[in-house]
């Protein structure tokens, strides 16, 4: 079903400004096949198969564990990385920004370069200033509520979902739901991969601020146990390179900051972005499992909460308070 949101808008022409600000053109690149020679030519020197095109969010992955394992990191400003010839070659700098690899690697796949050079690219508070300049030029008040509404439709299948709390705890997996998923064989991995879990963070990695991180499922291993123990199941989850085991999910809600670390990773290329439609229909695989796990947990809490007091023999000093939960 579509999403439907509502915009405000205005009966009276709207004028366009005279000044605009245009996309700065970016290099054109000599292109083999589907990517840039120096791409192309990079990844061919650290051994990865070109034969097949690799995504742009997959060659930021790579290029991040390139400079891993190089130690190109800046010492001091660890947000930086110290560019090699190899990496000079395809961004032409010294130094870049870790954030904005994902972004300078777009002028070189040759899927963009259909796209017209007469585009125009705005920042948040640029297009905020355009909005407010095109509601005093047609004399709109910012701030003043508008008379007339327009019923927009936004077409989830290419609309990304918002990184927030609310929608994350819809694909939240604690570890103790994944042991209860784990017992239907044949659903357990489709419930999982697209799915978000808990872990604690690399104590290593220096930048990440949080003890534990927000991680994304995108593969379940399944290992054989020696001695007729059965089989085990391991979790390839996102932005980590050893598989995870379930004992080292985590079965806590996990913290805001955890969720805009989450966000700030999806736009650096490192996980995955989410579609609104992927969001509603992994949702609605999950939510039966998800409910019934709260509601359990729930009146799990609230026995205990019972059994407490009638230890300390509260029932009869507060029986009204025990009976208000029975």
């Amino acid at each position: 079903m579509d999403s439907l949101e509502w915009i405000e808008s205005s009966r009276q022409q709207v004028c366009t400004p005279v000044r605009m600000k245009r996309k700065i053109r970016s290099k054109r690149y000599e292109f083999v096949g589907w990517g840039s020679r120096p791409l192309i030519e990079f990844l061919e020197s650290i051994g990865k198969d070109i034969k097949e095109k690799i995504s742009r969010h997959d060659v930021t992955s790579i290029i991040n564990e390139y400079v891993n394992i190089n130690n190109l990191l800046h010492p001091s400003r660890k947000k930086r990385i110290l560019c090699d010839d190899r990496l000079h070659s395809i961004f032409g700098r010294k130094t870049i920004g870790r954030i904005k690899i994902h972004d300078m690697l777009e002028p070189h796949f040759a899927e963009n370069q259909d796209e017209s050079d007469d585009d125009f690219s705005y920042s948040s508070d640029e297009t905020e200033n355009l909005l407010n300049t095109l509601k005093r030029e047609n004399g709109i008040i910012p701030g003043r509520k508008l008379s007339q509404k327009t019923r927009v439709v936004v077409n989830p299948n290419s609309s990304f979902a918002a990184v927030v709390p609310g929608n994350i705890n819809l694909l939240y997996l604690r570890k103790s739901l994944v042991e209860d998923l784990l017992k239907d064989h044949e659903t357990f991995e489709s419930k999982l991969i697209g799915s978000f879990v808990r872990i604690k963070s690399d104590p290593h990695d220096y930048l990440q601020k949080n003890t534990h991180q927000l991680v994304q499922v995108i593969g379940v291993n399944e290992i054989s146990i020696s001695g007729d123990l059965g089989t085990a199941f391991l979790l390839h989850v996102s932005n980590v390179m050893k598989d995870v085991s379930i004992c080292m999910l985590s079965d806590e809600n996990f913290s805001e900051e955890e969720c805009k670390d989450l966000d700030l990773r999806i736009k650096n290329g490192l996980v995955k972005r989410l579609t609104i439609a992927e969001v509603q229909q992994k949702v609605e695989v999950l939510h039966v499992d998800i409910t019934k796990h709260w509601l359990s947990r729930e009146i799990s809490l609230l026995q205990n909460l019972i059994d407490q007091a009638n230890e300390k023999g509260w029932r009869k000093e507060y029986p009204f308070v025990i009976s208000f939960y029975c």
